[in-house]
């Protein structure tokens, strides 16, 4: 025992055991929630949902703990520093607000509490893993595992056809996605023989891609790293909801469980961006067959079809994830404008994202909770005068998502635009800012219809939203765990917006991670 090698030893598996610390947390308290379904008295749907908040709460605590540490674990298969800490306290956050966001919308629609937040948490953890993956292998079954449960998720209210329609639509592309990114990956090893995100750096580094004499047959590894990389990039562009590989999103989003809509737009987009971002840094950087033209197109698709299908949608759920797809657009300018100032404008923008996208969704599950008004935007007039603060902070979630200054929104797009700009790209900044303005429309048509009455007789309809003739929020009370949400969230994208240096710094921090290759 004594003459064997340290990587073996105690000191290797606790070394790779506290990398995951936060993972495991969060794992073991989605057994603990799954474990109440087992006994009907500890089943009450509360029980599970104080559950869940507090093992969200203490893998953020462990994050925090952690945070200064650079670990590499388990073979180099994951890392854990500033860049993961950053990523882990952002998804936790995502997770958070989808908790809080459900209890009432689980209570109404008799849904078995215990399951939905233990697929939850289980889904939290895979993006944890996804995120600090360094290895082929492991970004893989994360990712399938992360999927895996948000299927489950989008199809769980079962008597609903919709959402059984969605989650037959996401399971489908998504496992051709899956099967894209296996074949990338697959091409990856065989033109490196590498899996380890590092090792692949290393490789590049050392091949000459020039065919000149002596290269060893390096056109033909060019062939194969390209293929890699392109099938690889397919599979990545699915999860971020990018054109063209964005169709499950509106369907997905729509059919969803509102909570479970809030979870995919934030969480899931996120840890997509993250492992993108982490292999762009490493491998997509040395910028073969020019990849930057390939992510410059996808970017410009994706900013200009997301926004011209939101202004053409009448449902808000379906309007904010074709806004989501113009968002995805708008951070991969982050991405191409590469170098520090464009990783750290990315992941700024990538946080401020969560807190407007979670408030915007805590307010349409006010009104769904209730039975107030359907998604159908032209039932939202005159709720500004029925419901003034409610109105006024989806306001200003909106104007967060159009880019209008002193919000998040802004200083996000400001960062990744300028470093775009510093990086030469000009017309894509150019395109994008078009794109900011024409969304702005949209997003204010939303405004203007909450504060102006309907033009329409009140006798039309016993349930019209009239204004002074809209129905009170049910027993007068809207759910804690929301309004919580929707604070947190309107002092968080205000903040960012005004003092945006501290969370700047903080994604300063979390980007040397990635530039010191």
């Amino acid at each position: 025992m004594h003459n064997m090698p340290s990587i073996y030893g105690m000191n290797f598996l606790e070394k790779s055991m506290l990398g995951i610390i936060p993972e495991t947390v969060i794992i073991i308290f989605a057994f603990f929630v799954l474990f109440l379904a087992f006994f009907e008295k500890l089943a009450k749907r509360n029980n599970s949902y104080y559950l869940s908040l507090i093992g969200i709460v203490f893998s953020i605590l462990y994050v925090l703990m952690l945070a200064g540490r650079n670990i590499s674990g388990f073979y180099g298969s994951f890392v854990f520093n500033g860049f993961d800490a950053f990523l882990f306290i952002a998804i936790l956050f995502s997770g958070l607000f989808t908790v809080l966001m459900s209890k009432d919308y689980i209570e109404n629609s008799g849904m078995p509490a215990p399951e939905y937040y233990s697929l939850i948490l289980f889904g939290l953890s895979a993006m944890m893993f996804l995120v600090s993956s360094n290895n082929l292998i492991m970004v893989f079954l994360s990712l399938e595992f992360m999927s895996i449960c948000a299927y489950i998720l989008t199809g769980y209210i079962k008597d609903n056809t919709r959402s059984t329609e969605a989650a037959l639509k996401y399971f489908v592309l998504g496992a051709f996605a899956s099967a894209f990114l296996l074949f990338g990956s697959v091409f990856i090893y065989a033109s490196t023989g590498r899996l380890n995100l590092y090792g692949i750096h290393s490789f590049l580094q050392n091949v000459s891609y020039l065919g000149v004499a002596g290269s060893g047959g390096s056109i033909g590894i060019k062939v194969y790293i390209s293929a890699g990389l392109i099938l690889f990039l397919i599979g990545l562009a699915f999860k971020m909801s990018l054109f063209p590989f964005h169709s499950w999103t509106p369907d997905a989003y729509d059919g969803a469980p509102t909570p479970v809509t809030n979870f995919m737009a934030t969480g899931i987009k996120l840890a997509a961006f993250a492992i993108f971002l982490r292999i762009y840094s490493l491998i997509y950087d040395f910028n073969v067959m020019n990849f930057n033209d390939i992510l410059w197109l996808l970017a410009v698709f994706s900013m200009t079809f997301g926004n011209i299908a939101a202004l053409l949608s009448t449902n808000i759920k379906r309007l904010l994830a074709y806004s989501s797809i113009a968002q995805a657009g708008y951070i991969l300018t982050g991405i191409i404008g590469g170098g520090f100032y464009g990783y750290s404008g990315t992941l700024f923008y990538l946080l401020s994202y969560i807190f407007m996208t979670a408030g915007a969704f805590s307010v349409v599950i006010i009104f769904e909770n209730s039975n107030l008004i359907s998604l159908d935007i032209k039932k939202y007039s005159g709720i500004g005068y029925k419901y003034p603060f409610i109105a006024a902070s989806m306001s200003f979630f909106l104007l967060s998502f159009a880019g209008i200054p002193i919000t998040s929104g802004f200083m996000g797009k400001f960062y990744v635009f300028s470093s775009a700009v510093k990086s030469g790209y000009n017309w894509l900044v150019i395109i994008a800012l078009l794109n900011s303005a024409f969304a702005a429309f949209y997003y204010i048509k939303i405004i203007v219809k909450m504060y102006m009455p309907d033009k329409e007789p009140a006798a039309a309809s016993s349930n019209s939203s009239v204004q002074g003739n809209i129905p009170e929020i049910a027993g007068g009370a809207i759910d804690e765990g929301i309004m919580i949400t929707i604070i947190i969230c309107l002092i968080l994208t205000l903040f960012m917006g005004i003092f945006p240096q501290i969370f700047i710094n903080f994604a300063n921090n979390s980007a040397g991670f990635l530039w010191r290759i």
